[in-house]
């Protein structure tokens, strides 16, 4: 049978289906540019205030804070930004450096930078800086939201300083 037409045409079906399969396996691995792009569209939506902020969020988010029990649920969290989000003085802007999905495309993280500003009478100001990791997980609609962020605050800008 190794030499018939038979064991050939088998054996050509064989390859046809591997480099098939092998293809398929590339198309359906994540991408963690998709949560880049989610991340950078968070940071947009936070800018337009607390409501689209909010449309990022899923309802099982945490969030850990010094000196704070951890924070869990939407509106603990939106409750946590909102002083920040809906001051027409400050404002934030992040940009993710780095992103990873999971094998299973379901979960994934982001890691960045980001920066507070307040607008005072002579102009905008940089208040704080610092990194963050978000954990966004895959919802039913195909979108990712966010269950768990949180970050730490570099030492105050020089400008900030009192001397």
């Amino acid at each position: 049978m190794n030499g018939s037409p038979r064991a050939g045409a088998l054996l050509g079906l064989a390859a046809c289906l591997s480099v098939a399969f092998v293809a398929v396996q590339a198309a359906a691995q994540p991408d963690p540019a998709a949560l880049m792009k989610a991340d950078r569209a968070f940071s947009d939506a936070a800018a337009k205030g607390l409501e689209e902020f909010g449309k990022f969020v899923a309802e099982e988010v945490s969030t850990l804070r010094p000196d704070v029990p951890i924070i869990t649920g939407k509106k603990a969290f939106s409750e946590r930004w909102a002083p920040l989000l809906t001051d027409p003085n400050m404002s934030i802007r992040w940009e993710p450096v780095t992103a990873a999905i999971s094998d299973a495309g379901d979960l994934g993280y982001t890691v960045g930078t980001y920066e507070v500003r307040r607008r005072e009478p002579e102009g905008l100001r940089v208040v704080a800086t610092g990194k963050y990791v978000t954990i966004w997980k895959l919802q039913g609609d195909g979108s990712f939201k966010v269950v768990f962020d949180s970050g730490v605050q570099d030492a105050p800008p020089e400008a900030a300083k009192k001397p």
